[in-house]
């Protein structure tokens, strides 16, 4: 997956001599999603793994399983993703 990229300092899209630059975007993808809270997105209002819901209480057990569905949704290839107990998410 591809995608426009912007520069992170001044949200100005990136260009070069070429034109923009379409660089990978799975990172970001995965970011969004993982972030997202479901029904910000009105064209699917179930995607959305709600990350920030479990910062002030215990997670999920269900949330990678359910996280994985999501990306894997998304077109992302995802073998494995883990939740550690300080809250710091591994997808391989």
């Amino acid at each position: 997956m591809t995608g426009l990229q912007i520069d992170t300092n001044t949200s100005d899209l990136l260009v070069s001599s070429a034109g923009a630059v379409v660089a990978p975007a799975e990172n970001f993808i995965a970011e969004i999603v993982l972030t997202a809270c479901r029904g910000e997105f009105k064209e699917h209002p179930l995607l959305g793994a709600e990350a920030r819901l479990m910062l002030s209480g215990a997670p999920d057990p269900f949330w990678p399983g359910n996280a994985k569905k999501m990306l894997r949704g998304c077109g992302l290839e995802v073998n494995n993703l883990t939740l550690s107990p300080e809250g710091v998410v591994n997808i391989t």
